[in-house]
């Protein structure tokens, strides 16, 4: 089918859908729920995604302001949190945002490039005039800000003599005038400098292969690490240290598990385990923001899980878990000479909240939020382990609760990726089930990440299959343990999430009652086809397709056993999503209406993969509540 072929049947196949189906939408007098609730939990927060300047002055965020839209904003610390500079860029523009050289603010927009705001100065303009990073280029990367030469920085951007690849630049804060320092050279797609701007790692990709290069003695570079993707021990790179002799990785080479190792730079040798836990992977590492040492290292059980061993950082961070009455906080960032750090807190029934320290006043100074977050409902939330067939570890699983207890009516809310995982974290739709009465269960089935290579590795080639059953397992424990009964239980997800989902519509009909998917994949050898047309389709598609052949995948394709669909679907797809596209939930809904199945299909116009926007995840949210509450038969027990 050629391009021009199928983009006027897409265009056509919208035009039909969005004449053909509808369903009823926050704010409709038959909408389940509490619309005051839905528009708290749907709305960005009022501080998200929060960082402060290295001297300590500043604070930049993502602020709310009026109606539900989020902006740019940045705070003189010395003057409390009651009036912000408000910058002309909204959430959606921006891909990330750091402060450089003190109090200055470095933004990476999707249209505009690269701007600077000089906080003191309260002055935007462009930045890097010239030979900088051209639009439609690899984007442009912060590497460090070189903190003992605050008017310079160093960045990574595709080298226009090696496209595709990303050479290493020294720009000027003050003037904006680059100079390349390290050529790009393949396969090296992202360098990594210590922070005093020595560039001393480089990482590539070939075929399936991860390679790591160290620098040479006498100049150049030479592989230091080399690992198949999938089947080799993990190896992330995090940081090179100071002085750039040693880096901070995390590694699976010793074990099951994912540790935290100081590695050579030189050499890739493993100098010494800093961090490691018996039960999940290690996922980060704590750096002092005043001197750039490791001090601790996390994880995440049901929840981020933090450990220091560091004196002082310990005792700043009890410090903080203290003064707020919780058990533990994330340091965020800090201000060079050590007067102000910035933690968070997070919260099952909220967003973070986040909070400037003193260590020597021992003052705590809150960013504005914590009022309307807190007045959110509390949910129950619980971590809990159960068999599976074929795996001698049981399978973790997050249970939230309505605080009145089980009501009989369930979810099993599947997680995307699928090579992540799901934490007793806050989500905003097990916040609205929740508090609507539903008990929701969202399993870390096989091919999850956090749990070791070995569960992870366990899902490789099992869509529809192995994976498929673990989310049955879900659904049977839900039953088996009175929070669930039988024709009041329906299975949701988005992406990965959003197939099982479906899949279960085909296979699960006597579990669940219903079913609903947010920009799910239908078709996997459509996906694999699409995932073929992008950058470095092996570090993806062997996960997916392993030995299978294309008639296998299409029988574990939702697409390809549509006449099998039993019970009553849910489809909502974002017509921007490049994950996902929209062809997918397309071609889905068009059959699902030839086979004359019930369902209902929801086109998020201008939506992307991840729903960003709060009208987006309002109809997201109050749609599969009603749809839920309407297949789910009303009150159980």
């Amino acid at each position: 089918m050629s391009k021009f072929f199928l983009s006027r049947y897409i265009f056509v196949l919208i035009g039909l859908l969005c004449s053909t189906f509808a369903v009823p939408v926050a704010g409709v007098a038959n909408a389940a729920g509490d619309p005051e609730l839905l528009k708290r939990l749907s709305r960005p927060a009022l501080v998200a995604a929060p960082a402060m300047s290295s001297d300590g002055h500043f604070v930049s965020s993502l602020h709310r302001t009026e109606g539900d839209k989020a902006v740019v904003a940045v705070w003189r610390v010395d003057e409390g949190f009651k009036t912000p500079e408000i910058l002309p860029y909204n959430r959606t523009e921006v891909r990330w945002m750091s402060w450089v050289g003190g109090g200055r603010l470095l933004m990476s927009l999707k249209e505009k490039g690269l701007v600077l705001y000089d906080a003191h100065l309260k002055q935007l303009r462009p930045f890097i005039e010239g030979k900088g990073p051209r639009p439609g280029d690899l984007p442009p990367f912060l590497l460090s800000s070189l903190h003992e030469d605050p008017s310079n920085i160093l960045m990574q951007w595709e080298d226009p003599s090696e496209p595709g690849f990303p050479a290493v630049y020294k720009v000027n804060a003050l003037t904006g005038t680059s100079k390349k320092i390290v050529s790009a050279w393949r396969p090296i797609v992202r360098w990594l400098a210590s922070p005093e701007g020595e560039v001393r790692l480089g990482e590539g990709f070939v075929g399936r292969n991860q390679k790591i290069y160290g620098r040479r003695t006498g100049g150049g570079w030479r592989p230091i690490l080399k690992r198949d993707f999938f089947r080799g021990p993990a190896v992330q790179l995090l940081a090179v240290e100071t002085g750039g002799a040693t880096a901070l990785v995390i590694s699976g080479h010793a074990g099951d598990k994912r540790e935290l190792w100081r590695m050579h730079t030189s050499n890739g040798e493993m100098l010494a385990r800093l961090a490691r836990n018996k039960l999940f992977d290690i996922d980060g590492a704590i750096i002092n923001p005043s001197d750039d040492q490791v001090v601790g290292a996390s994880f995440t059980a049901a929840s981020r899980q933090i450990m220091i061993w560091q004196t002082k950082a310990l005792e700043d961070h009890n410090a903080v878990a203290r003064h707020l009455g919780v058990r533990t906080v994330e340091l965020v960032v800090g201000s060079r000479d050590g007067r102000r750090q910035l933690y968070r807190h997070r919260a099952l029934h909220r967003p973070s909240l986040y909070y400037i320290y003193e260590p020597g006043s021992g003052n705590v100074m809150p960013l504005p939020g914590a009022e309307e977050l807190n007045a959110l409902p509390q949910i129950d939330g619980q971590m809990v382990w159960f068999k599976v067939d074929g795996m001698q570890r049981p399978m973790h699983a997050v249970l939230s609760q309505p605080k009145s207890g089980s009501t009989g009516k369930a979810v099993v809310l599947v997680h995307g990726g699928p090579v992540r995982r799901a934490s007793n974290s806050y989500k905003a739709a097990v916040s609205w089930l929740v508090a609507n009465g539903y008990t929701v269960l969202q399993p870390n089935f096989r091919g999850s990440s956090g749990y070791g290579e070995k569960w992870r590795r366990a899902g490789y080639g099992e869509w529809g299959d192995d994976m498929q059953k673990d989310v049955r397992a879900a659904g049977q424990w839900l039953l088996d343990g009175g929070y669930g009964e039988a024709g009041h239980m329906c299975v949701m997800g988005g992406s990965y999430g959003g197939y099982a989902a479906l899949m279960s519509a085909i296979r699960d009909d006597d579990m669940f009652a219903c079913a609903v998917s947010l920009n799910g994949v239908t078709s996997i050898p459509l996906l694999i086809s699409y995932l073929k047309t992008l950058r470095f389709p092996l570090l993806t598609v062997p996960r997916i397709k392993a030995r299978l052949s294309s008639r296998s995948l299409w029988r574990r394709s939702p697409l390809g056993r549509a006449d099998l669909v039993r019970i009553p679907v849910l489809m909502l797809h974002s017509t921007e999503d490049v994950n996902v596209p929209f062809q997918q939930g397309a071609l889905m809904a068009n059959t699902l209406r030839k086979r004359g199945k019930e369902f209902e299909f929801i086109i998020l116009k201008g939506a992307e993969h991840v729903l960003r926007r709060a009208s987006e995840k309002r109809r997201y949210m109050q749609s599969a509540l009603d749809f839920i509450e309407k297949h789910t038969g009303g009150p159980a027990g």
